[in-house]
Order: C-alpha cells, then structure tokens, then sequence
C-alpha cells in the first residue's frame, strides 16, 4: 500500500479530475495525459508527468520540469532522468510570471499543451 499523497499533489490530481483528466501517482511522478490541440501530435492524448518533489508548492508555484515518454522529442530542450519513470525525459520549461487571473489548473494545462505543441514526434 502507498503512503498517502501529500496536500499538494492530492490538490493537482484534484484540479486536474476538475478539468475531466485523470491522473495517478506512480513512483515519484504524477501522470496524467492531456490532448494536443497544435502542433505534430495533434488529436492525439500525450501522457505527460510531474515529479511529486516539484508540486511542492502547488497550487502557488508551478512545477518547472515537464516529463514525457522518451518517444516525444522536441528540436531543443534540456534534458535529465532525474525523478523520472524509465524510459521518460524530464524537460526544462519556464511557465513564466505565474497568472492569478484564473484558476492555477487552467494555467497549468495551457502551457503543457503550449509545450505539446512544440513537439517534432
């Protein structure tokens, strides 16, 4: 049995069910898929994580690192493992000045799917 998850992710994982998006905590990430509406994966759902350490200061700070299957590539990006499924690649992402004007979640999920977008697999 796995330990209960703290405030923070049980918070993400509760705005992101808000939003019709299902997500589980395996290992030390948060995973969840989300629809690309641009780019070369459009209409297609793209699992997509974050680690746990990362939604520390959720809902008032953004996760940085976005984490995909390694599968899903980008022209550009830094790139590690580190709190990472195998077989994933966590990537460097500045969300910029972090929006109050609407809920977090919704900020969140448009710039994962800004990201999305830029993906060349």
């Amino acid at each position: 049995m796995s330990p209960e998850p703290s405030a923070p992710v049980a918070a993400f994982i509760a705005d992101l069910a808000g939003q019709g998006i299902q997500a589980s905590v395996q290992g030390p990430a948060v995973v969840y898929s989300v629809y690309a509406v641009a780019g070369a994966l459009v209409g297609t759902e793209v699992s997509t994580a974050v680690s746990i350490v990362e939604l520390a200061g959720w809902p008032a700070a953004p996760p940085h690192w976005l984490h995909f299957e390694s599968t899903v590539r980008f022209a550009t990006s830094n790139t590690d493992t580190t709190e990472c499924l195998d077989g994933w690649l966590r990537h460097s992402r500045d969300i910029g000045a972090w929006s109050t004007d609407r809920p977090p979640i919704i900020n969140w999920l448009a710039h994962v799917r800004g990201v999305i977008k830029d993906a060349i697999t």
